[in-house]
Order: C-alpha cells, then structure tokens, then sequence
C-alpha cells in the first residue's frame, strides 16, 4: 500500500503537472491556487520553499528544528531546581 504522502504526490502531479510548462512538478503543484481543493494545505512543497519558510519561521523565536523533531523548544523545559 502506498503512502499517504505518496498519494498525496501522486493526486496534486495528475492535477497540477503539465510537461509543456517550465518548471518541475513540485514547482507547478507550489504554485496551485484551487484552495477550495482538500489537499491544498497538505500539497506538496519545493525543497527551497520549506527552507525559505523554515528561515522565516525561525525570527519568531521557536526553533523549529527542535518542533520538527518532536523535541520542547529550549524555552519550555522545565528548570529542574524549581
């Protein structure tokens, strides 16, 4: 059985994905405006864009490395002599 991120891939590339047009299917599906449809959240990214997004994110004071890995940001753990 497939993934999920696989069908995923796979529905936005036979919706999105069109050979005639400059760019990879990732580019074209980053570039999808149908935001009615239910994957449009979840639709597949460039490598760039998540790296461009992870850099802008992480202004914010979170870091997003420790977030992505399941791990508390350092500003949440408990100091254990209290």
């Amino acid at each position: 059985m497939a993934s999920l991120k696989k069908c995923i891939e796979q529905k936005c590339k036979d919706c999105t994905y069109d050979q005639h047009v400059p760019g990879t299917w990732r580019e074209q599906t980053e570039l999808c405006t149908v935001r009615s449809c239910a994957l449009w959240p979840v639709r597949p990214m460039t490598v760039a864009t998540i790296n461009l997004n992870r850099k802008t994110r992480s202004g914010d004071g979170i870091d997003i490395d420790a977030l992505i890995a399941g791990l508390p940001d350092d500003e949440e753990v408990e100091d254990p002599v209290a």
